[in-house]
């Protein structure tokens, strides 16, 4: 940083400025620390890989199989990139957050410190929900279609795919009430508001359920039920603020 800084009009804060050169600089000195987290991560998930696929076969009762020369390695390295990005999340958020610290007021600072680690546990909780309970049901579903004259037999990426498709999409909408309550303390919208249109998001959450999830009835609805749980829930404690805040 440079000794110029720019103070704020609203409020006696004052707000450091980086020029251009140093900006590019810190950027790439976070990127870097964060792929060498994820080369780091991803070293560890390829030792780890065997032993998931070793549950996964245990999982369907059956040993997959390759239909592309290259697709058994190419399915190790997308297994050992998502561990790997799992276990560097820490250290990439955590550069990201170093990089806008310096950028952004104190009242900024206070709104990313509340949503930031709710966010990143809602997605956790998502991704968990999505392998503990819809990923054997849909799993179960799908392999009970096989019979004495059509036998099942998985291809190893065709797996991975179906895999990333029933837990890491759950992640994702579960950051609904981080994006409910975003938008309500921007005054995109109010609470009542989402009250009136309680039944278009029971319907919206079918609709993304469906669009999210494989195509069988029960992924979508395991989908579903959770998002209209998390709007009720952000509702009620949204709701529960404003009579503290009225009192």
């Amino acid at each position: 940083m440079n000794g110029r800084e720019q103070v704020d009009s609203s409020s006696e804060y004052v707000l450091p400025e980086m020029t251009t050169e140093e900006h590019l600089a810190e950027l790439r000195q976070r990127i870097l620390v964060s792929l060498a987290a994820l080369a780091v991560g991803t070293a560890v998930g390829w030792y780890l890989v065997p032993d998931m696929l070793r549950r996964f076969a245990a999982d369907t009762q059956r040993s997959f199989v390759f239909v592309a020369p290259a697709e058994a390695f190419t399915s190790y390295l997308k297994m050992a990139l998502l561990i790997g990005a799992a276990l560097a999340s820490p250290v990439i958020v955590l550069e990201a957050w170093r990089f806008l610290l310096p950028a952004l007021f104190p009242h900024e600072k206070r709104l990313l410190g509340r949503y930031l680690p709710a966010s990143f546990g809602l997605f956790v909780l998502g991704v968990t929900f999505g392998y503990l309970a819809v990923y054997p049901v849909a799993l179960r579903f799908f392999l009970g279609f096989g019979s004495e004259t059509v036998q099942p037999v998985i291809a190893v990426g065709r797996f991975l795919s179906f895999f990333v498709s029933v837990t890491v999409p759950f992640g994702v909408v579960f950051q609904l009430p981080i994006v409910l309550a975003i938008l309500v303390r921007l005054e995109m919208v109010t609470v009542t508001g989402l009250v009136r249109l309680r039944k278009m998001a029971y319907f919206l959450a079918f609709v993304v359920g469906a669009i999210l999830t494989p195509p069988d009835a029960v992924s979508q609805v395991m989908m579903a039920l959770p998002l209209i749980i998390l709007f009720e829930l952000t509702l009620w404690r949204m709701r529960k603020g404003e009579r503290s805040g009225a009192r």
